[in-house]
């Protein structure tokens, strides 16, 4: 069986194509499609089927469409022969298809093959995989498919990655000497994208390298006029460096054959961030605040970096997604995104982050040094007359940060930590709190798809609050309730009121609070360890230094420094007169008290190592 997602939606069983599917199953399908072999969770059928007004029986409704789907396709939820199963989880549904039987996967497979090859100097090859890629399109990406926020989203990215895999096989046809194909493709490219400039660059060269000159210079005028009376914008300087090239008759534009240097080509600006959650919440006057921070001073300003901090769980990495695509049209130059903590804690080579940022922008490997200190200098020279956004997520020190950072003043920099990173120049920091209960209420109602009586909102405000108002623990429980037709927001509120299963309770896939806890904790030593234990054993809510001196044996200088070892991993809260910043009391949450407590009735505190970054390699 195949799928065909790149125009309207086709499925093929045997020799026949078959486009018989009601528009609710075909947005289902897709969906499903997209997110092969991974579960759809029920808010995100919610959203693209309904947007925000499910109905009632939205539950049974689904069961229905999985059904009839079933029963179109011929497939149950055991694997079928060729492979494909439709399965029912307990956050959803998923489809698990071959990635040969989806055109999609080719096109994604083809597509970066193509890329690195390019990339390798080996542009025949790179000719071949693109073409293979761009083969498989018959129209718009998802041309007949009904979209909510995930599927128009998704569809903007593939009609994007369309032309980039467009622009790259024109650019290795150039490094082979085909000016001429290449002339009568772009000259097409550009009536129908007018402000296309990565096209324009490249017509202008294959006219120049054909003896056309002044049709080249005529190609950058129509598109500068095009450009200023329109967006009142100016060309970028890369465009404008080819037309000064061409004016001058520049030799390095002139490729003398298959070895020569290859004359400057626009990179497809790279757009790394992650897909934004379509079921945010909240934080409205938090992400204004930072969008104002990010607003420049001047051309002669150094580059914005905003750090986010707060402890795990509390939603930094979504607002910082959510950030970097509300700001990203400010960075036309591209948005860049890492993490760089892997999942068992280890903190990421900054050097290895580069080269992923080189190779994005289009340096080859022979071209990027293997040093830190000379990838970090290419590529803040990339930067320098650039607008670029650099998203940094769960860094783990300044020493990791600071090779990343760009020094344009056109440039911007967002990063989440739990720790605040002291010592980075200029950088302000955010410290990130848990929900309001009201946003907090509203992210449960998103997510669990439900339309709630007055009685059960109340219970949804003590789910809330037995939350800790943490998003990870509010999606992990609402996405049981989107799912579980018998769990109630009572009965979930009774599960959550024994201390003994809430944890467990705030477990669902990857929402996993326990764990994340647990990476804080592993890096407090054996006396801050014990300091939070005994702070979470007893009855008291709010501890003052002299507090927990006296329980240490240690002196009150002491005690201080301990606390502030626990409170950088944000396993306490501070109390005290916010006004003039005087922290009287230190207080752990409740769901810490419960996690030090559970390790403490285990008698087994776990030991987790985090190692340093390592040190780069001998350069051989």
């Amino acid at each position: 069986m195949q799928f065909r997602l790149l125009g309207n939606l086709e499925v093929c069983k045997g020799h026949d194509w078959r486009v018989s599917l009601p528009p609710k199953l075909r947005t289902i399908l897709a969906l499903m499609l997209i997110m092969n072999e991974h579960t759809v969770p029920l808010s995100k059928f919610i959203d693209e089927l309904w947007l925000t007004e499910p109905p009632v029986t939205v539950i049974a409704t689904m069961q229905t469409y999985i059904y009839q789907l079933r029963k179109l396709l011929d497939i149950g939820g055991a694997v079928h022969a060729k492979g494909v199963a439709l399965l029912t989880e307990s956050a959803g549904y998923a489809l698990k298809v071959p990635p040969e039987n989806i055109d999609l996967f080719i096109f994604e497979r083809c597509f970066k093959e193509g890329r690195i090859s390019l990339a390798e100097g080996d542009y025949e090859r790179a000719v071949r995989s693109l073409n293979s890629a761009l083969s498989v399109w018959r129209s718009t990406a998802l041309a007949d498919i009904g979209k909510g926020p995930f599927l128009e989203a998704y569809s903007a990215q593939l009609e994007e990655a369309r032309l980039q895999a467009l622009e790259l096989r024109i650019e290795a046809d150039l490094h082979l000497g085909r000016h001429l194909d290449a002339i009568r493709e772009l000259k097409s490219l550009i009536i129908t994208h007018p402000m296309h400039e990565g096209f324009h660059t490249k017509l202008m060269l294959a006219l120049h390298r054909s003896g056309r000159r002044h049709e080249a210079l005529d190609t950058y005028n129509k598109l500068r006029k095009s450009m200023v009376d329109d967006l009142g914008l100016e060309p970028s300087l890369m465009v404008q460096r080819l037309q000064r090239a061409v004016l001058a008759d520049d030799p390095s534009l002139i490729r003398q054959g298959a070895d020569s240097p290859a004359a400057p080509s626009i990179v497809v600006p790279p757009a790394q961030l992650p897909p934004d959650t379509a079921d945010f919440s909240g934080r409205a006057s938090t992400l204004t605040n930072i969008e104002l921070m990010l607003e420049k001073g001047g051309d002669n300003s150094p580059p914005s970096v905003v750090s986010l901090t707060g402890m795990a769980g509390v939603g930094k990495t979504a607002l910082v997604v959510r950030l970097g695509h509300r700001l990203r049209r400010h960075y036309p130059d591209g948005q860049f995104f890492t993490r760089l903590t892997s999942s068992d804690g280890t903190p990421v080579d900054p050097r290895s982050v580069l080269e992923g940022f080189l190779r994005a922008i289009g340096f080859r490997p022979d071209q990027a040094t293997a040093t830190l200190e000379g990838r970090s200098e290419l590529f803040r020279s990339w930067c320098a007359e650039r607008r670029a956004l650099i998203v940094l997520d769960d860094a783990a020190s300044p020493e990791q940060v600071r090779p990343l950072l760009p020094a344009g003043a056109h440039c911007a920099v967002l990063m989440t930590s739990r720790s605040p990173l002291y010592g980075l120049d200029g950088a302000r920091t955010v410290e990130i709190e848990p929900l309001s209960t009201n946003e907090a209420v509203e992210l449960l109602a998103r997510i669990s798809g439900n339309q709630w009586t007055e009685r059960e909102r109340k219970a949804a405000h003590t789910i809330a609050k037995l939350s800790d108002h943490l998003p990870i623990a509010i999606r992990a429980v609402g996405s049981k309730l989107a799912m579980s037709s018998h769990l109630s927001v009572d009965k979930l509120v009774n599960r959550l009121a024994d201390q003994r299963r809430r944890l467990a309770e705030f477990g669902s896939g990857d929402l996993d609070l326990r764990a994340r806890l647990r990476r804080s904790y592993c890096k407090l030593d054996s006396t801050a360890r014990r300091a939070l234990s005994l702070m979470s054993g007893r009855q008291d809510t709010a501890f003052s230094v002299d507090d927990v001196a006296a329980m240490l044996g240690k002196d009150p200088m002491e005690a201080d420094a301990i606390l502030d070892q626990i409170f950088a991993e944000r396993l306490l809260q501070p109390v005290g007169d916010q006004a003039v910043g005087e922290i009287q009391y230190w207080r752990p949450p409740d769901l810490v008290r419960i996690f030090v407590q559970e390790l403490s009735d285990s008698g087994l505190p776990p030991v987790l190592h985090i190692p340093a970054i390592a040190q780069p390699a001998k350069v051989i």
